[in-house]
């Protein structure tokens, strides 16, 4: 499955192939199991680190709890690949970890990350009742860690996400503030950022700017963070507007590097359709820090 995408340089059976073969190889990525015969994936990742080797360690597993997400990072790894899901996410996470970035299994796993604040994600779906569940789970889960949370979406994306966080036992609406969950349509973002036909750096500023006094307006923490996930620029590409879609990204991206926001920017594949999209997508990648796929 691997070979007509990258080099395989060796297939290890134990610890000791595995630190061996890194050492004689020198190779690019390490794809580790977790349950491994004397070591276990995480320990080998952290021997790997050790010995100086430079592969950038892929977990590959059964294991889905999100302890075991959390424990792979803090080994050091970059990506995180379900076994369910290998002939799906393995080639994709190989891509994005060889670009400098991170794969995880899902956006409610950025919750387990131990790293600086600021986090930039984007997430791709098939279909909207897997953006729901997805986004859903993570928005619950912010919002239980203390986060003021914002949904940027279309009409029925945010019922589902209403009724869903409503579920979980959140009083929030689709449209308008409840406490610390807001929820908007795209196209009201748009407008205020869009200038001529071009998307103003300063206005997308300015956007920022009230998302974050509003956080802090209704955070009991003052340095409580703001869990965010829309479509904003997946809007622009749905409409062919490749230009603005990439500068809006590239802008969030630069403006609120110092902010606490988490920030998941959720395209459908429907917006990949033409040759324009298609050619954007490594850009629109290169501007997150992690990628995840909705179920």
């Amino acid at each position: 499955m691997l070979a007509p995408h990258v080099t395989v340089v060796a297939a290890v059976t134990d610890a000791r192939e595995a630190l061996d073969a890194a050492q004689r190889f020198d190779p690019d990525i390490a794809v580790l199991d977790i349950t491994m015969p004397g070591r276990d994936g995480f320990q080998i990742a952290q021997d790997l680190e050790e010995l100086g080797s430079r592969a950038r360690v892929i977990f590959l597993t059964m294991h889905e709890s999100e302890d075991f997400v959390a424990e792979a990072f803090r080994s050091g790894g970059r990506g995180y690949v379900l076994k369910t899901r290998l002939h799906l996410d393995l080639i994709s996470a190989l891509e994005r970890i060889h670009a400098g970035q991170r794969f995880l299994p899902s956006i409610k796993s950025l919750l387990a990350l131990e790293r600086p604040t600021t986090s930039h994600v984007i997430q791709f779906h098939l279909d909207d009742d897997a953006l729901v569940e997805s986004v859903g789970r993570l928005l619950h889960a912010a919002l239980r860690r203390g986060d003021a949370v914002s949904a940027v979406f279309n009409e029925s994306i945010r019922v589902g996400l209403s009724r869903r966080l409503q579920a979980y036992g959140w009083n929030v609406g689709d449209s308008g503030v409840y406490g610390r969950y807001r929820a908007a349509d795209p196209a009201d973002s748009l407008a205020f950022v869009m200038r001529d036909g071009r998307a103003e750096p300063e206005r997308i500023q300015q956007l920022i700017a009230q998302l974050d006094s509003w956080r802090q307006s209704v955070s009991e923490d003052a340095g409580a963070r703001l869990t965010i996930a829309g479509a904003i620029s997946a809007q622009l590409l749905l409409d062919g507007d490749v230009t603005n879609a990439l500068e809006v990204e590239s802008r969030w991206d630069a403006f609120t590097r110092d902010l606490p926001f988490v920030t998941v920017c959720c395209y459908s594949m429907e917006g990949f359709a033409s040759q324009a999209q298609a050619d954007a997508l490594p850009h629109l990648c290169g501007q997150h820090f992690a990628l995840a796929h909705a179920q």
